[in-house]
């Protein structure tokens, strides 16, 4: 993530161990560019970036586990600003 004071100028959102690949999410790349990192702007991002995931029979929770963590590490990358 690149900030510029408090706006993301930048951000890659990637996920690990939740498809084949790591899978890169432009939809909470374009959900966190231009914004200010707060709680609510995290969280959206989160749910930007899991808003096409397509869980398997019995494990539909760990997509809300993965939002979670998209949102903690957000807040975690941009020094804990909120």
């Amino acid at each position: 993530m690149k900030l510029d004071g408090s706006n993301v100028q930048a951000a890659r959102v990637v996920l690990g161990y939740v498809a084949p690949t790591p899978w890169l999410s432009s939809e909470g790349e374009a959900a966190l560019k231009g914004q200010s990192i707060s709680d609510e702007t995290a969280q959206k991002a989160a749910a930007a970036a899991l808003g096409s995931a397509k869980p398997l029979s019995g494990n539909a929770y760990k997509v809300q586990l993965a939002r979670v963590a998209v949102k903690r590490a957000i807040l975690k990358a941009a020094g804990g600003a909120v």
